[in-house]
């Protein structure tokens, strides 16, 4: 319900510390990987990890919101690191793809659909060119979010 969502805000609102990140729902080696990636992104396959991240925000709402601030850590380091931007062009490449197919993501499964709005908008928040936000996902945002105030959709306790 509504309190659910409340509760989970205030966790992230009162702690800051970078290193917690909610991937306990991973296992360990998973884990590992995304901490390094967060330290030491050119020392990881950034395509593995970009994927690991979008599978696991189709999957798990909770996670799908804080995703936005991992892949943001991740390209920041990335940047600071050798000036890379491979996360980030794996990261969106995935997401144009789930984006084609999100009619039938839809139809399969509502809660797959959401999440993958949730994930996708804070994508959008989160990452931000020169502080503009990638003109590569105005659309697809814009779309999803139009597609959620559909009569079908409204009527839907899930999407709204």
């Amino acid at each position: 319900g509504q309190l659910s969502g409340v509760i989970w805000v205030l966790p992230s609102i009162m702690d800051n510390s970078t290193d917690d990140y909610r991937i306990q729902s991973f296992d360990l080696d998973t884990q590992m990987l995304l901490k390094t990636a967060l330290k030491d992104p050119s020392s990881v396959n950034l395509e593995k990890v970009s994927s690991i991240i979008v599978d696991q925000s189709l999957k798990d709402q909770v996670f799908s919101k804080e995703a936005g601030r991992i892949c943001y850590t991740i390209v920041q380091a990335e940047a600071k690191q050798n000036n890379g931007n491979v996360f980030r062009r794996n990261l969106l490449n995935r997401l144009q793809q789930e984006f084609k197919g999100r009619e039938e993501t839809r139809g399969r499964s509502l809660q797959e659909w959401v999440c993958y709005v949730t994930f996708i908008c804070n994508i959008f928040d989160y990452l931000k060119v020169n502080n503009m936000p990638m003109v590569a996902l105005v659309h697809p945002v814009f779309d999803c979010l139009i597609r959620l105030a559909q009569p079908d959709a409204l009527m839907n306790e899930e999407e709204v």
